[in-house]
């Protein structure tokens, strides 16, 4: 089975980006000494964008070093800044071999990197264009990647996948809340900052590849996408039967990525891509193996939570970072913050004890209001219904082991280039 991300034809194109830039003046120094403060104030950056006639006047910037990677039509060298001697890498792509798709791709690529700074996402430095070529300046990461690392370990211990999970849920995050959707998470997508050394501290992740990202607008039926592309073991049962769907496609991803660290394989495996995406929209997860026996109940509750195959029913990123599993803290439960969880509560709140068919109406009559809505699925979960309809409150219970909770596994769990 290939991992390869792929886009099929017929979703929506991704708008065309401006290319030209504005070259910063600043120093190389003082460039470099406002790039760690603003980075280390979750700021955003200026990122230099130059046109030049010929490679040979960027060579006269960087000093191309070995090469770390090769694509079908670009290549990834290790440089070194001629001024201030740090290594950084340079992707450098061919527009020919690109094709105008590909080359619309990495401007998308390009232009998301340029509003986005965050620890644990990979940093553009500036990008150079020649009429024949683009190069992307990012920082060095000579780790790797998280799929060559679990190939060599075969899997992570529970310790490990939490610092991982946690520094991708948090960056992940701080995407959402800049409606940036990924799309296209994956282990091969993950790049380690350096190299593993048995500590889990070494393990300074930095998500990249945002050519399938797309930013939307924020909540809403009109900001839902459409497009099916991803990576197929990566892919959220939404996403594969073409409903519109949202950033929580993102959240089951990294459902799929904590369990492939944790037992060192997929959570849904078969020998044709068919057969893969009927055991993705069915979701029925299952911890066999003799590694599951030493992964606390909690972590396997993180899963459930992780891969529910309905979307409304999935905790969301911003819940992930606050769970219990995530913060080591179990005293407290998480409060929630999706829809569900909030009307749970009010459902269950011991005051409102003779109401509860009245607040029932209630809740579905501001739901109205809200217009908010969820895509149908007559396959999967179908007793969500639409939020402008009614929500029936019997359906929450799926909902409230994702918050806060330790106890057994939840059963029922719900592909870009």
């Amino acid at each position: 089975m290939t991992t390869h991300a792929k886009v099929i034809p017929g979703g929506e194109q991704p708008a065309s980006i401006p290319r030209r830039r504005q070259q910063q003046t600043l120093a190389p120094q003082a460039r470099e000494m406002a790039s760690k403060h603003m980075r280390a104030n979750g700021t955003e950056r200026k990122v230099p964008h130059s046109r030049m006639e010929e490679e040979t006047s960027l060579k006269k910037i960087y000093t191309f070093g070995r090469k770390l990677g090769q694509g079908s039509f670009g290549v990834v060298f290790e440089a070194t800044h001629v001024d201030t001697h740090k290594k950084w890498a340079i992707k450098k792509v061919n527009r020919e071999k690109a094709g105008s798709h590909g080359v619309i791709l990495l401007e998308r690529e390009v232009h998301i990197l340029k509003h986005v700074n965050h620890p644990h996402i990979i940093q553009l430095k500036e990008v150079f264009e020649t009429p024949k070529n683009m190069y992307l300046v990012t920082e060095l990461c000579d780790g790797g990647d998280l799929k060559e690392l679990l190939q060599k370990k075969s899997c992570f211990t529970e310790e490990e996948s939490r610092h991982i999970i946690t520094n991708l849920a948090q960056a992940i995050v701080y995407l959402h809340k800049k409606d940036i959707v990924h799309r296209d998470l994956k282990l091969e997508n993950i790049l380690l900052k350096g190299s593993y050394q048995g500590d889990k501290h070494g393990l300074n992740i930095k998500v990249t590849d945002f050519g399938l990202s797309v930013k939307k607008g924020g909540v809403g039926r009109e900001n839902m996408m459409k497009a099916t592309c991803g990576t197929p073991i990566y892919m959220a049962p939404e996403v594969i039967t073409g409903h519109e769907y949202s950033q929580q496609c993102d959240v089951w991803s990294i459902g799929v990525i904590m369990y492939m660290l944790i037992c060192g394989e997929a959570p849904f495996i078969s020998s044709s891509e068919e057969k893969l995406f009927e055991k993705i929209k069915r979701g029925e997860l299952t911890f066999s193996g003799s590694v599951w026996d030493t992964i606390g109940d909690a972590a396997k509750t993180v899963l459930g939570c992780l891969l529910k195959v309905d979307p409304a029913h999935r905790i969301t990123a911003n819940e992930l970072v606050d769970n219990p599993w995530i913060t080591g803290d179990t005293s407290n439960p998480a409060t929630p913050t999706n829809v569900l969880e909030m009307m749970r509560l009010f459902r269950d709140d011991p005051d409102e004890g003779e109401e509860q068919e009245g607040s029932e109406s209630s809740l579905s009559q501001s739901l109205e209001e809200f217009s908010l809505r969820t895509p149908s699925n007559n396959t999967v979960h179908s007793a969500m219904g639409s939020f402008n309809t009614r929500l029936d409150l019997r359906t929450m219970s799926e909902s409230s082991s994702c918050v806060g909770s330790t106890h057994e596994q939840t059963k029922g769990s719900y592909f870009p280039l």
